[in-house]
């Protein structure tokens, strides 16, 4: 049994509309790029016996803290949009990113769509791309396999598994084109392991 929701937003507006805030800041020259990550390794349990409520371990911290290291370094600048879970353990990971890869204009979300045995959250997927925004995704496995294996254009590219804290890095060349479908519009350009 899951505790009520603890869906919770570090900017105070609901994202759709934060979405059109953000406008379409396309820039044909540069690909759109989104990253998709499962959250960093967490404890076996939590005092309260709930599965969302499980923390990351110190590694599992460590961990994510290299991975945004060497994303700031990869993307060459900020991102502005970061999506999480609401569990625990996919929040606490997108805090940490938050830290390391982002300025102070980030917006941070957490959304019940990217818990875990969810389907694929095609309508948040597709609003990033009507609007051409880079972002990072946190999420669990098995849905960020599957958000990977719908978006990419060949999935030869993929790693064969996603481990705890791992992220793969898409970019969609198109960013000025938002009306192409999601599945196989992105190419994979970069991963990170722990």
């Amino acid at each position: 049994m899951l505790p009520p929701s603890r869906t919770e937003s570090h900017q105070l507006q609901p994202t759709h509309s934060r979405l059109r805030e953000l406008g379409p800041k396309r820039q044909a020259r540069r690909p759109m790029r989104l990253y998709i990550m499962r959250h960093g390794h967490a404890a076996d349990s939590s005092p309260s016996g709930y599965d969302s409520d499980r923390p990351l371990t110190d590694e599992g911290r460590r961990h994510i803290e290299r991975i945004g290291s060497r994303l700031h370094a990869h993307h060459g600048g900020h991102l502005r949009r970061i999506l999480s879970s609401s569990y625990l353990r996919a929040a606490q990971t997108a805090e940490i990113m938050a830290r390391t890869i982002a300025g102070p204009d980030v917006h941070l979300d957490h959304h019940e769509e990217l818990h875990p045995d969810e389907p694929i959250p095609t309508m948040m997927l597709r609003r990033l791309l009507d609007h051409g925004t880079d972002a990072l995704i946190v999420g669990h496995h098995p849905m960020v396999i599957a958000m990977l294996r719908l978006l990419t254009r060949d999935v030869a590219q993929l790693p064969l598994g996603l481990h705890p804290g791992m992220l793969v890095g898409l970019e969609r060349i198109h960013r000025d084109k938002p009306q192409l479908p999601l599945e196989g519009s992105f190419n994979v350009s970069t991963i990170l392991q722990p």
